[in-house]
């Protein structure tokens, strides 16, 4: 029998050799033989020289024993977990189990997301994320709670079940939540219900909202169109209400550009751009975009910025844009007139990442919100009466999924009658600006700052330093025509001034004067800053080469040296000569079907002094096209939709035709439709670009320039 227990003892010697400290895992273990005053003795050492070996190895098995049970009762766990989510797959129903001290829950089934539209994780970090019920979650046992999907904004029913697990912490409980939305019929039936409920419910607020925000422009370019022909005679009156329409089909285009988007982001097809940009000339194109809506409005439109340097980024530039520009809107729309409407752009750069923290504050003096209308305003699902409240735009809705999409976030602070503040934070890339090469090689080593304030002269002098430019800062009118003489006269003369107009002593225009007198000098570029809208005849008649707006920002020069170089080695000449070059002498194919489209593209072709001849389908531009002499045409503009032969088919059959500039005529498409995939298909059927509709005829511009280079 001793001899038993030694064969089996010797059997189990690798168990024996992890057995020495047992206590913490057979500790608590309710019956065990392992709790007797023998055993222990065993455990704290003492009277183990007493024991028979037949006695240690019953103990050692019975150990062996026990954490076999252990480790049977966490398999039993884990498959508790698993009849759990067994039970609840393909329903609504919820079952967790939670500390209602911590808030943390140890098991959630898997069904969370389909039911309440939040993850996992995130709802076992936290049960107060899913409903504020679980704070007190044991006050609401067998009663009925609502829940709001997430997502979908799906209101659900929820009979809820708290029950104290018998084992382990007190302040342990499982939850068991019946969705009783479904009880009269199947879950998967039920849950089809809700979702076209759901989507007919959005379909109906969104077609409302739609109607909303086409109908206020529409009806604004319809009455500034019958004042346009009572003042026909008036061309002051007649340039103030074209510009007003302009503006109105500006707004027309942003709304379709934002259900696009919409669109986009509800199907999942929606990609950020990484691509490098000027922040600041971005601010200046929405600032212009609002000061015009502003004043429109009568009410005041004030921009500011700080802590922007160097604002080269990376980020989506187009969708930044149409975020300011949706709340901008918003702002001044919900603004009576005589208020203020503010943009205010902050940063703060983190040079060792190589990063700059945003953040965009737009605070208007308009109606205000109450709270209640800030939470409907600003939570996920659409509000259900949301048709009585026009702020629910699209606007709002888009500008938070993408600040989302982009890391960032929007928050909001109003109160009624004094207005509303919102904040828009992101995170971009900072690209260095200071590129030596690129001052060089667009003939920028000397430049001159004037301005009255000091600190802005000298913050813009160390900038452009860094840059690898040799710049000097003054405030006086006086002083920048002396220096500028005694450069001339040490052969060290300025390449660019920039002439801030605030200055002392002298009206900037008399600078400008006196500079362009001395016609023995090299006569440098002249940039003046300023923050109010100058239109070309006032900038040319001063002698200005151009516009910088305030505040400056190194992107807005960097692309207006860019601009400007680039025009006068070219062309020798300036913007506007360098568009009508371009466009003079020649000969269009334009192929579109409708009548007043064709006619509009004509006339805006024939001013800039190219010619046009008119297609009225696709298979009328093949047949003009091939009936021509070769080189007769100098481009074809391709509307895509069209009767009898669309614009793909056409383009790629000219380009089939068997003959030499078939091959190498540019094909232009016009479209409007901006998917990536239309886009594709132009380029299948051998189109060269495409320029989206309404047609703009400095886009057209853009692209022949383009076209004429290559």
């Amino acid at each position: 029998m001793i001899g038993d227990g030694v064969q089996k003892c010797t059997a189990t010697e690798k168990e024996v050799s992890v057995e020495k400290n047992v206590e913490p895992a057979v500790k608590g273990v309710t019956g065990s033989a392992m709790e007797t005053k023998e055993t222990a003795s065993f455990l704290s050492g003492e009277g183990i020289e007493q024991m028979s070996l037949e006695d240690i190895c019953a103990l050692i098995e019975e150990n062996i024993r026990l954490k076999q049970e252990l480790r049977i009762r966490d398999n039993d766990i884990l498959s508790h977990d698993q009849v759990f989510d067994s039970i609840v797959s393909g329903t609504l129903h919820l079952i967790l189990v939670m500390s209602v001290t911590t808030f943390a829950a140890e098991f959630v089934t898997a069904n969370i997301d389909t039911a309440l539209g939040i993850g996992r994780k995130e709802a076992m970090e936290d049960v107060r994320r899913i409903g504020h019920v679980f704070e007190k979650i044991e006050l609401f046992n067998g009663k009925e709670v609502a829940f709001v999907h997430r997502k979908n904004g799906a209101r659900r029913q929820f009979l809820i079940y708290v029950i104290h697990l018998p084992y382990g912490r007190s302040d342990r409980v499982a939850v068991v939540l019946l969705c009783r939305s479904n009880a009269a019929r199947g879950d998967l039936e039920e849950m089809m219900i809700q979702q076209t409920q759901d989507a007919n419910r959005a379909a109906g607020y969104f077609l409302a909202s739609m109607s909303h925000d086409f109908r206020v422009p529409i009806n604004s370019i319809s009455g500034l169109v019958m004042l346009l022909m009572k003042n026909s005679n008036n061309p002051a009156k007649v340039m103030e209400y074209a510009h007003r329409i302009g503006m109105a089909c500006q707004e027309i285009l942003t709304t379709v550009d934002q259900i696009l988007d919409m669109s986009r982001i509800e199907t999942s097809d929606a990609e950020l751009v990484t691509e490098e940009f000027g922040l600041g000339i971005m601010l200046e194109e929405i600032s212009s975009i609002i000061s015009s809506l502003a004043r429109a409005q009568d009410q005041k439109f004030v921009f500011t910025a700080g802590g922007i340097e160097h604002d080269i980024v990376l980020g989506d530039r187009g969708r930044i844009m149409e975020m300011l520009r949706g709340i901008l809107s918003n702002a001044v729309k919900f603004t009576p007139p005589g208020g203020r409407v503010e943009l205010t752009v902050s940063g703060v750069p983190d040079e060792k990442n190589g990063t700059v923290a945003l953040i965009f504050e737009v605070r208007d003096t308009g109606i205000g919100m109450e709270k209640e209308q800030v939470q409907m305003y600003f939570r996920d699902e659409i509000p259900e009466d949301a048709e009585s409240d026009p702020r629910q735009g699209t606007g709002i809705w888009l500008t938070r999924r993408l600040a989302a999409m982009m890391g960032g976030s929007v928050s909001v602070q109003s109160l009624p009658g004094e207005g509303t503040i919102i904040w828009i934070r992101l995170q971009l890339k900072m690209v260095n600006s200071g590129v030596t090469d690129f001052w060089k090689h667009h003939g920028i080593c000397r430049m001159m700052v004037v301005n009255n304030n000091l600190q802005e002269a000298a913050r813009i002098r160390n900038l452009m330093e860094s840059a690898g430019v040799d710049a000097t800062s003054i405030s006086s009118g006086y002083g920048t025509v002396k220096m500028i003489e005694q450069a001339s006269i040490a052969e060290n003369e300025y390449d660019l001034i920039l002439l801030d107009e605030d200055i002392q002593d002298m009206d900037w225009r008399e600078v400008v004067s006196n500079i362009r007198k001395m016609s023995w000098i090299r006569m440098p570029h002249i940039f003046l800053m300023t923050s109010r809208q100058m239109y070309d005849e006032e900038r040319r008649g001063a002698g200005i080469s151009h516009i910088l707006p305030k505040p400056f920002y190194v992107s807005a020069l960097h692309k207006l040296v860019e601009q400007v170089c680039e025009t006068s080695t070219e062309y020798g000449g300036g913007e506007e000569e360098e568009s009508s070059q371009s466009m003079a002498g020649l000969r269009f194919l334009a192929a579109e079907d409708n009548t007043i489209n064709a006619d509009m593209l004509r006339d805006l072709l024939e001013v800039t002094g190219a010619r046009c001849e008119i297609a009225r389908n696709g298979r009328a531009a093949l047949a003009m096209f091939s009936n021509s002499r070769p080189g007769f045409y100098d481009m074809i503009l391709m509307d895509l939709q069209m009767p009898v032969m669309d614009g793909y088919a056409a383009a790629a059959a000219i380009r089939n035709l068997d003959r030499e500039d078939a091959k190498t005529i540019p094909i232009i498409a016009m479209t409007a439709n901006t998917f990536e995939e239309d886009l594709n298909r132009t380029f299948e059927a051998g189109m060269d670009a495409h320029i989206t509709k309404p047609i703009d005829i400095r886009a057209i511009q853009s692209q022949i320039r383009r076209m004429l280079k290559k």
